[in-house]
């Protein structure tokens, strides 16, 4: 009966090394970090209004949910003019200017 393979060592037998990838230096690791980094930064430039709004995700329940519905449709507001008092509503409790 043969033993069955670790998985300690599952990431070497899956992506064997590269003889380049061994001899990359550190200026080689902070020119593929900092391309990465850019990628990033790209994806969420792409992700931005035009305006320079960004979007939040916020989870809540269904009960919570459908109530905000309510609040808006009450007012005759999107749930966007709702969230965006609720916003400004925080930030002056906290001693900030309202700016969403």
């Amino acid at each position: 009966m043969s033993k069955k393979p670790s998985f300690a060592n599952l990431a070497s037998r899956l992506s064997p090394k590269t003889t380049e990838q061994n001899a990359a230096g550190p200026i080689d690791k902070m020119e593929a970090a900092s391309q990465a980094e850019a990628v990033v930064t790209d994806a969420i430039r792409r992700n931005r209004q035009p305006d320079g709004r960004r979007g939040i995700l916020v989870r809540a329940r269904p009960e919570a949910w459908k109530a905000l519905k309510q609040v808006a449709l009450d007012g005759e507001r999107t749930l966007q003019d709702v969230m965006t008092e609720a916003i400004n509503d925080i930030l002056v409790k906290n001693g900030k200017p309202p700016v969403a």
